[in-house]
């Protein structure tokens, strides 16, 4: 394409139409590896060969699940484009299904394993979609298809004559033995459909299909299935564990009932009937061992991938900080020990790790450096993110402008990455270090060229369907005549890379020369959020959440991820000095376990003071567990009050607004704790409550993330008792009036 093409100027209708449809630039960071704005953007040519080689490690614990566990560092500079690369493998067309696991808050005060444990829980009863389903209905087909097809081959052919019955006229035969054929052809055709041979190259028969072409209803699937695990799972620990999981996870497929699955998973699989009791340690890596053993048989590979991870690794700037971040790798290297089959992705700033590593105990760096053998890609170390070539940005450009340049009357333009010019393109791509930057000075190119040097796009300047996270105003236009570069006799000259690991937010970039037209605006990378954006923020992660939290039995999975985001949303309200009433915060302790049980003993410490008065040391747990878990969560989170010495004077029990009554034992549990003197109370908490809860940890995340590098947290006081008014009473002492 010519210069002249690009270069046509847009007539002043054309500028209309652009200035009505937005800035497609506004969005240039990904907020966490579930943002949509991800997919709606997405080259595929972008990090393929780092995405296909990451798909390469992963395949290794599909067809050799007994592979090691292992760890391997994605290493890139700040906006490199790691989560966006993390998004593709969660969410792209590409490369086979695996259980990707992305870590939320990490909740120093647990165990790692059973910090673990509960995110893969929380990952799979969640409405979280992966490659466009949800792991409990990919993992639970593949399971209850492979063990129905078990179960129908065990079968004699008197059992396969009352699983298939003859039907019509046949029926009066069966005392003469006729039907026994008929019943094993009928058996025989449902293994083919369920194990996919009777479809050769194309997608298996759906089992809900599968089971209505042989005449076998739901029920009589998930009894046989039942009836299978019964009688051949061991019954020690580990087969009695097995046994609920199958049958867990035939109720959800079969009976689309995912409580059973969920109440064992929180509750049941430490009610287990044990000749001797086992520890809360030895009972979460019980469960552990089984889960990863069931995913291992299905070759289904379990990935945890941990991304922005620079709180901990900027941890030399303290000793505590410095100790949670040697726990955090320290418990990496545990599991990977305890439990086979794992394999942990770090992405992380790689002038960050490289400083940081050294400084761990020298066992955790041997195996956090532990090199990878890949067939056909040989050693891996760790995979390095670099700048996009020019190529590639332009296409990134193309697909950022798409949308906006189909809304343009025929004939406007027929360049693709109009209102630009390939040599604005090109020049940007070769001078920028990261995608993320380059983006953000097309963004303010973009406003440059659309809105002109004097104005500012704003919300009431039209529609604008392109989300405003950021609001920044552009900068003024710097041109620079020329350009000597100027080097120290004893120092080499640093490389582009050298210089982008050393500081990880240049001000401002500049080439040799600019020509005179036409001129980019070289803007100083700053951010200001304000209230609007931070509400875009807020009710982006809220929505999110929400879906998460929808399905049967995700709330209980996630009982400890919301005590997580409890304990993160408390600690926000006593550094930003939240009042609700005249109380105020003066202490908090995120997460306080105690006891043995891995799911319940867990509550959220928070000193409420009210002037000059003592303050309430009051404990806020999550009360989630239903059925026969109900009055054992209730007794466990009332026996906090017992502690000595004293931890909490006043406890609060958050609990799902459709289910706040209390009858039998659990009753009368809380009525013996009113007699014994023990100052209790519950609160209903509605979905959009628990999603708050859920969401507060990503949310500020994404505030973190959109901060230039360096930069203080703005007070959040007014945007968390806006949105969470309701909440906030029902975590604090009573306000009287």
């Amino acid at each position: 394409m010519t210069t002249t093409l690009t270069e046509r100027a847009l007539t002043d209708r054309g500028r209309d139409v652009l200035q009505r449809a937005g800035n497609p630039f506004r969005n240039y960071f990904a907020r966490n590896p579930d943002d949509e704005v991800c997919a709606r953007y997405h080259v595929p040519e972008l990090f393929a060969p780092e995405r296909d080689l990451l798909h390469a490690i992963i395949d290794l614990y599909r067809y050799d699940p007994n592979t090691h566990s292992e760890v391997v560092p994605v290493l890139g500079n700040k906006g490199a484009g790691k989560t966006h690369l993390l998004h593709s493998i969660k969410h792209g067309s590409s490369g086979q299904w695996q259980l990707l696991v992305t870590p939320g808050v990490y909740q120093k005060d647990s165990e790692f394993l059973e910090y673990l444990l509960f995110q893969i829980i929380d990952t799979l009863l969640g409405g979280g979609k992966q490659k466009g389903i949800r792991p409990l209905d990919y993992l639970g087909e593949q399971l209850v298809r492979r063990q129905l097809g078990i179960a129908l081959c065990d079968l004699t052919p008197e059992q396969k004559m009352d699983l298939f019955p003859p039907t019509g006229l046949s029926r009066f035969g069966r005392v003469f033995g006729f039907g026994t054929a008929q019943a094993q052809e009928r058996a025989e055709a449902l293994s083919e459909n369920l194990s996919g041979y009777s479809n050769f190259a194309r997608m298996p028969v759906p089992l809900v299909q599968a089971l209505a072409a042989a005449g076998l209803s739901p029920q009589k699937a998930f009894d046989l299935v039942c009836e299978h695990a019964a009688r051949n799972e061991a019954h020690n620990t580990a087969g009695l564990m097995r046994r609920n999981i199958f049958n867990g996870f035939a109720r959800a497929v079969l009976l689309k009932d995912e409580s059973e699955l969920a109440n064992f998973l929180t509750f049941g699989f430490a009610e287990l009937e044990f000749h001797v009791r086992p520890t809360r340690q030895d009972l979460v890596l019980a469960l552990f061992k089984v889960l990863a053993d069931v995913f291992r048989s299905l070759k289904t590979p379990i990935v945890v991938a941990f991304d922005q991870l620079e709180d901990l690794l900027l941890a030399r700037r303290s000793d505590d900080a410095h100790k949670t971040a040697e726990a955090f790798f320290a418990g990496i290297v545990q599991v990977m020990h305890q439990i086979e089959g794992l394999l942990f992705l770090i992405f992380a700033e790689r002038g960050l790790w490289n400083r940081f590593v050294p400084s761990l105990d020298g066992y955790i760096q041997d195996r956090l450096n532990n090199p990878v053998h890949v067939p056909k890609h040989g050693t891996v170390k760790a995979l390095r993110l670099e700048a996009p070539a020019a190529d590639l940005v332009r296409r990134v450009v193309e697909a950022r402008l798409r949308p906006c340049l189909e809304e343009l009357p025929q004939g406007e333009t027929d360049s693709e990455i109009a209102p630009f010019t390939d040599e604005q393109v090109m020049r940007i791509a070769g001078t920028e270090p990261t995608l993320r930057d380059m983006l953000q000075q097309f963004r303010h190119l973009f406003d440059h060229v659309i809105y002109g040097p004097e104005e500012s796009p704003t919300r009431e300047q039209g529609s604008n369907r392109i989300t405003e996270e950021l609001d920044e105003p552009v900068a003024e236009e710097i041109t620079f005549k020329s350009v000597e570069i100027v080097e120290s006799p004893g120092e080499p000259a640093a490389s582009a890379a050298g210089v982008v690991e050393q500081y990880e937010t240049p001000v401002a970039e500049a080439t040799t020369e600019f020509s005179p037209e036409p001129s980019i605006p070289v803007v100083a990378r700053t951010s200001n959020l304000n209230h609007d954006s931070l509400v875009d923020l807020w009710q982006q992660e809220q929505r999110a959440a929400r879906r998460k939290l929808e399905p049967d039995g995700a709330l209980t999975g996630a009982t400890r991820e919301l005590q997580a985001g409890l304990g993160a949303f408390l600690s926000a309200c006593h550094e930003n000095g939240v009042k609700v009433g005249p109380w105020r915060l003066q202490h908090v302790v995120p997460e306080w376990s105690y006891g043995e049980h891995p799911t319940y003993g867990m509550v959220t410490i928070a000193h409420w003071a009210c002037k000059d008065a003592q303050p309430w040391k009051v404990g806020i747990g999550l009360f989630l567990a239903r059925g026969a878990g109900k009055p054992k969560d209730l007794e466990i989170k009332l026996a906090v009050m017992d502690a000595q010495p004293t931890m909490v004077d006043h406890l609060i029990l958050l609990r799902p607004e459709d289910d706040l009554a209390m009858t039998g034992k659990s009753k009368t549990l809380l009525q013996e704790s009113e007699r014994q003197g023990k100052h209790a109370r519950l609160e209903p908490i509605s979905l959009d409550g628990f999603a708050q809860l859920y969401s507060f940890p990503r949310w500020l995340a994404a505030v973190r993330e959109s901060l230039p590098a360096g930069a203080p947290l703005p007070n959040l006081a007014d945007i968390i008792q806006e949105r969470c008014e309701k909440l906030l009473e029902q975590v604090c002492m009573p306000v009287q009036g």
